[in-house]
């Protein structure tokens, strides 16, 4: 029987020290709320200051990485993509923020890398002397010549210059290649 009260008394002893923890944890805790509470009444503790939002460059490019360059209007594309130019220019057409379609050229200026195959038609020049227009020759096509003057999106050009799509650019047509020239620009596929 002795161990039988042994074993009744050691179950008590335990519940004793348990219930005296239960209470010592309690106590300290409201203790810490009390001087904390206090604490944070007298002297307030700095809110961590939020850092600025990037800009619309600045995320895209940390987003990209240096692999890319910015260009405007929402738009990124790969540094060196296009063989034999240093940097690329972009056909934007779209509207921003509810303003009016437009048509607009991005990033550098226009440059001919020469006649190549599907890309033989010839140039027509701003009074500046820049690069504005192009004569469409037999077998010519958009991509290669947007190539040609070192357009990312040389498939644009037909949507730049009114063409739907399916209608093919044709021999003799006089394209812009500038999009800043088309100041009236309006998408062949109104909205609606």
């Amino acid at each position: 029987m002795r161990t039988g009260t042994t074993v009744a008394w050691s179950v008590g002893v335990v519940a004793v020290i348990a219930a005296i923890g239960v209470a010592a944890v309690m106590i300290s805790s409201v203790a810490w709320d009390a001087t904390t509470s206090g604490a944070a009444e007298s002297t307030p503790s700095p809110t961590p200051s939020a850092s600025p939002p990037l800009d619309e460059e600045a995320a895209m490019m940390a987003e990209l990485g240096d692999g890319y360059q910015y260009l405007g209007h929402g738009t990124s594309i790969p540094k060196n993509a296009l063989p034999g130019c240093p940097e690329s220019g972009y056909i934007f057409l779209g509207s921003d923020d509810g303003a009016p379609p437009h048509a607009e050229h991005l990033g550098v200026d226009l440059v001919d890398l020469g006649p190549r195959d599907y890309a033989l038609g010839t140039v027509g020049f701003d009074d500046q002397g820049r690069i504005a227009t192009y004569t469409v020759a037999p077998g010519d096509v958009e991509t290669v010549i947007g190539e040609r003057f070192c357009i990312y999106n040389g498939m644009a050009l037909g949507m730049l210059n009114g063409y739907k799509g399916g209608d093919a650019i044709q021999p003799g047509d006089v394209i812009t290649l500038n999009a800043d020239l088309v100041t009236d620009w309006v998408s062949p596929y109104p909205e609606g």
